[in-house]
């Protein structure tokens, strides 16, 4: 997070979140997780916390809060990042994929290449596990990456439908002037660069990594400040924004049933 207002944000909607899906808010428990996920973006937390109210059930740890944080980064699951990475054995597909995705295939290729399919996924998987759990302990975002096929009229279809799953952020507009023209795509009104390690389309740019180390610390030193009385008083505030919200949309309901 970069200052206080984005840390009360964050403490807020984690207490939300974890209060609507039925999991008693501890305090101490919520600085905790907190601190664990001080070091992300906030559109990337937003989304995810999003998510997480409309999809998960059950107890919301740190580690739950990170996988969805990685769907919103466009990092996917080890099987469907293996069916990706099989349709750039097609020399005609045009493939739009992340680093860590093309590092994992370097190691599953020659093995699928020699005729062993079960060899081949096996490679991957781990593969893909050692290099996105690497990443994670470095706090670093994968990178999307176009890989062109030979088929010309293809590769804009597939970037289209990379674009509408939400593995291409920031559009054709997040495409490289190069891309663009191999695609015989026009100019867009304001070229934005593909995600790197430490950028954010949608956010604030990401400090260079050695700077996330000091921000952590930053966090962890605000976090010891509060002292228990205050920490209370933030979770009363939470609750009672709850009611209130809850109130509010009964009294709303109320007047709207009882409209001719």
């Amino acid at each position: 997070m970069r200052d206080d207002l984005d840390t009360d944000w964050l403490l807020e909607e984690l207490g939300a979140t974890m209060e609507l899906s039925g999991q008693q808010v501890r305090p101490a428990a919520l600085l905790l997780l907190a601190e664990d996920l001080a070091h992300i973006d906030k559109p990337v937390l937003r989304l995810a916390l999003a998510r997480i109210r409309a999809e998960h059930r059950g107890p919301i740890l740190t580690g739950t809060v990170l996988q969805y944080v990685d769907h919103a980064m466009g990092r996917m699951l080890p099987a469907e990042a293996y069916g990706l990475a099989l349709t750039s054995a097609d020399q005609q597909a045009t493939v739009v994929w992340t680093d860590e995705i093309a590092q994992a295939w370097a190691v599953a290729a020659p093995l699928l290449d020699a005729g062993d399919k079960f060899g081949a996924r096996q490679a991957f998987i781990e593969a893909y596990g050692r290099i996105t759990g690497e990443a994670r302990a470095l706090r670093r975002r994968p990178v999307v990456q176009v890989s062109l096929g030979h088929d010309p009229e293809a590769r804009a279809r597939a970037v289209q439908e990379a674009i509408t799953a939400g593995r291409l952020p920031g559009g054709l507009e997040g495409l490289t002037d190069d891309l663009r023209e191999q695609l015989q795509l026009p100019a867009p009104r304001a070229a934005l660069a593909l995600p790197a390690p430490d950028s954010v389309p949608t956010g604030p740019k990401r400090e260079v990594l050695s700077k996330l180390a000091t921000l952590r610390e930053a966090f962890a030193l605000k976090a010891s400040r509060f002292t228990p009385v205050q920490v209370q008083a933030r979770a009363d505030r939470m609750r009672v924004g709850q009611a209130k919200r809850r109130t509010a949309a009964a009294v709303a309901q109320h007047q709207q049933g009882s409209q001719p």
